[in-house]
């Protein structure tokens, strides 16, 4: 396996991830870069550090609640719109249950 050239991460091959794999994985963790396996020059797995992983699962589930928050909202005023009702502020009480807020 020749030097890997970090860029945006480097590309190797299915082969040289056979052959060098302690490498590989201490190179991700030295340079903080995911590595590219092909196959016959065709992209076939990425490799990055457990604590990049994580950070793009963090990323994926803060945007997926975004989402639903933003769908919630929607359909809460199409509710409050279809019957004629205001929207009525909600608190999450202890039990992680909504309930209408005092005052």
């Amino acid at each position: 396996m020749g030097r890997l050239t970090f860029i945006h991460g480097a590309t190797v091959s299915a082969t040289d991830v056979r052959k060098s794999w302690s490498k590989i994985v201490q190179s991700i963790k030295d340079h903080h870069q995911p590595i590219y396996v092909c196959t016959n020059n065709t992209p076939e797995a990425v490799v990055l550090s457990f604590e990049e992983f994580q950070h793009m699962q963090q990323i994926v589930e803060t945007a997926r609640r975004e989402q639903l928050g933003q769908q919630m909202v929607c359909n809460l005023l199409d509710i409050a719109q279809l019957t004629s009702q205001p929207i009525k502020q909600m608190v999450l009480n202890e039990k992680e249950v909504f309930e209408e807020e005092e005052g």
